[in-house]
């Protein structure tokens, strides 16, 4: 098992259209837009790819049950997670489950051919570690199989 990438610092934002403009104002150049309207995720997803690897993104709710959106009722506007990419999510989950971390899912959950920052990817396996079991940061942790190539 191993962590491949940092993929993303998510940011939760009430409005997409408010603080896109400010990150633009950084010098900052996004990809795509993209939707996850179901659960588990149900947000909006702007990326801003790093020159050095990485990302910021800004994520919205796409409804009032989004947990980004307690997330804000909750805390207001602010980081919400760091995404990171492993080898194999599986074996990360039982590796670092025996360590103490909390899952949201019992079972990874898959998204077919969807973005992932500045990655397309063919099959995105993902699952997440609850705050509580991580000194109160939530990490997203996605394993990437199939095709990937960037986002355009």
């Amino acid at each position: 098992m191993a962590i491949i990438e940092l993929l993303t610092i998510n940011i939760a934002v009430p409005s997409l259209d408010d603080a896109v403009p400010r990150y633009e104002g950084l010098g900052l150049s996004h990809v795509a837009p993209s939707e996850m309207p179901e659960p588990p995720a149900q947000i909006t997803d702007v990326s801003f790819p790093l020159e050095r690897g990485g990302a910021l993104s800004l994520i919205a709710a796409t409804g009032d049950s989004s947990p980004v959106a307690s997330f804000i009722n909750k805390r207001g506007p602010g980081v919400y997670s760091i995404a990171l990419r492993v080898d194999d999510l599986e074996e990360t989950m039982r590796d670092w489950g025996g360590k103490g971390m909390e899952w949201v899912l019992d079972e990874p959950h898959v998204f077919h051919d969807h973005p992932a920052a500045q990655w397309q990817v063919e099959r995105l396996i993902m699952n997440w570690v609850k705050p509580r079991s991580n000194d109160g940061v939530m990490l997203e942790v996605f394993q990437f199989d199939g095709d990937v190539r960037l986002a355009a």
